[in-house]
């Protein structure tokens, strides 16, 4: 045998799969996608307030007579919805990289959470819904990790915004009864911050997981897929 024909039996080496252009592409991709997140905490969308009538009825004296069906304005801020877009853009990795380092530097370096920062902010009653976003994005990338179908998005948009609300609620339960808190700011919160924004958490993640669907196919130009 020739030595080309012994060169040609020998298997081809594969190409790495981390090459530095790709380990550039997605470390820009989890930095661009953390700044975002932080961008999603502090936007505020004036939308409308579908449940001002359960308001009205919870605390009448402070609303005058007549205002039950009134449309009211909510101030709703999309972070959730933006990490569901991270993970139907990224992957479950990459999107859970971002939302692990949004936390770090809310902890440690920056005031990067809606109502602050710093490692106290971990006895705030409003952190459970941002750790709950680490099994969320577990749970919906699992979803989606294999299809892409507007039905399976539709499953991932859905048990996302259920894990951060279910998960959310229980750790502020925990943090009121050692605070020995009032419950009735419990109940506020559960209507006003969790009941009305899952719904907007809901439609709109789903749109922009729908969204990410779309660019998904133009990833490959930083990371070199």
């Amino acid at each position: 045998m020739t030595d080309e024909f012994m060169q040609q039996l020998k298997p081809e080496k594969p190409e790495s799969r981390y090459s530095p252009l790709r380990l550039v592409g997605i470390l820009s991709l989890i930095a661009f996608m953390t700044v975002l997140i932080i961008v999603g905490t502090f936007t505020r969308l004036k939308v409308i307030n579908c449940f001002h009538f359960i308001e009205v009825m919870m605390h009448p004296a402070l609303f005058p007579e007549g205002e039950m069906f009134a449309l009211k304005a909510y101030f709703y801020a999309p972070q959730i919805p933006v990490i569901l877009f991270s993970v139907a853009l990224l992957g479950t990795a990459c999107s859970l990289t971002s939302v692990l380092l949004y936390i770090i530097i809310g902890l440690t370096l920056m005031p990067v959470f809606a109502l602050g920062g710093g490692l106290n902010y971990i006895f705030e009653p409003t952190f459970g819904y941002i750790l709950a976003c680490l099994p969320a994005v577990l749970i919906a990338g699992f979803l989606i990790d294999k299809d892409h179908s507007i039905f399976s998005l539709l499953k991932a948009a859905f048990f996302g915004v259920l894990t951060v609300h279910v998960l959310g609620l229980v750790y502020m339960l925990l943090v009121a009864v050692i605070r020995h808190e009032n419950f009735t700011y419990i109940m506020d919160w559960l209507l006003f911050e969790s009941v009305i924004k899952s719904v907007y958490d809901f439609s709109i993640g789903f749109l922009l997981m729908l969204v990410a669907k779309f660019f998904r196919k133009f990833i490959w130009i930083l990371t070199s897929i």
